[in-house]
């Protein structure tokens, strides 16, 4: 199965970085989902949550207010000025 190659990052912080089955992520025009062998794309975030869900389905979740994505052969690059944890009962989707 292939994985996604994920980093997350804010202006002085690396948030998260490792292997992903799938991201989800806030556009500034709707959610998107970001899978393996995904066309390249680059778009701006709105606010909201950025789901990373790990191969083995844990997901961590960050709120958002802004930035951007790129994917590129399976590379998703993350960018935003801060990112904090989503407090929820439970994260699995």
């Amino acid at each position: 199965m292939s994985a996604l190659e994920v980093t997350f990052v804010t202006a002085d912080r690396t948030v998260w970085t490792g292997q992903a089955a799938q991201v989800v992520v806030p556009a500034v025009d709707g959610s998107m989902g970001i899978l393996p062998q995904m066309q390249p794309t680059l778009a701006i975030l709105g606010t909201g949550s950025v789901r990373i869900i790990s191969q083995d389905g844990h997901v961590e979740e960050l709120s958002v207010e802004g930035g951007f994505v790129s994917v590129d052969s399976d590379v998703v690059t993350i960018g935003v000025d801060d990112a904090k944890p989503v407090e929820s009962g439970d994260s699995r989707i």
